[in-house]
């Protein structure tokens, strides 16, 4: 039931933020290339969400559709904001209108087109984020060093260095050659301990399985440890 209410959601969002492509222009295919996305964005949902995609296993195509999804939904939620704080002023104008003009009849102002041109304008930065994270930006390893001093760090301390990763996600990668840099990369530092802070999986721990070898060769003098993260013990 509660998918049912989140594809109607989707749906109403799709229509209203088509308002704003309405507004910027006529050109027929323009407004039919939006349709054909929307369309096809909501039939790719509806599969993963019935029994036909029911498999929590996050698999490569599995998870370009869902970042495709949100690539597509998340900019139309800020159009939808835009277009819906532009709407209330135009009822506002309209009810103005109404009662300081001679004309009894009521009608709204027509949209502007520099709202819906700033509305798709703002929409299309989270648009190539999302694009860029899914397909470069999980690959883009970097190592950020900082130096810890504390008053009451005991001496044997001095010198200790120790290297954090965290968020993993197996079930995102589909490039073993650069999950191996990053594994490489972690052990060039050398560092006295590996620690782990949660999310090795997206969803279930059969994503680990193609990586398990690759992330056995990480090594520490005293020892590699990790904690779970809320993707590892969660129900998602």
């Amino acid at each position: 039931m509660r998918w049912f209410i989140f594809i109607v959601i989707y749906i109403l969002v799709d229509i209203y933020a088509f308002q704003a492509i309405k507004t910027l222009t006529k050109n027929p295919l323009l407004q039919g290339l939006y349709v054909f996305i929307s369309l096809a964005v909501l039939a790719g949902l509806i599969y993963e969400l019935s029994f036909f995609g029911s498999s929590k296993m996050m698999e490569p195509p599995k998870m370009y559709f869902f970042g495709i999804f949100l690539a597509v939904f998340v900019p139309k939620l800020l159009i939808v904001i835009f277009m819906f704080g532009e709407d209330t002023a135009r009822f506002f104008v309209g009810i103005f209108m109404k009662v300081a003009g001679s004309d009894q009849s009521f009608y709204m102002p027509s949209r502007r087109k520099f709202v819906s041109t700033i509305a798709l304008g703002i929409a299309a930065i989270p648009f190539a984020s999302l694009i860029y994270g899914m397909v470069q930006g999980k690959y883009n390893y970097k190592v950020l060093k900082y130096a810890l001093e504390f008053d009451d760090l005991p001496d044997e301390f001095d010198g200790f260095t120790l290297t954090q990763i965290s968020d993993i996600h197996s079930g995102s990668f589909d490039n073993h050659n650069k999950v191996e840099y990053a594994v490489n990369l972690i052990n060039q530092q050398q560092s006295d301990v590996i620690l782990f802070t949660g999310d090795l999986v997206n969803n279930i721990v059969d994503e680990m399985k193609d990586w398990k070898a690759l992330f056995s060769t990480l090594k520490a003098p005293q020892g590699v440890f990790s904690i779970l993260g809320n993707h590892d013990y969660g129900d998602y």
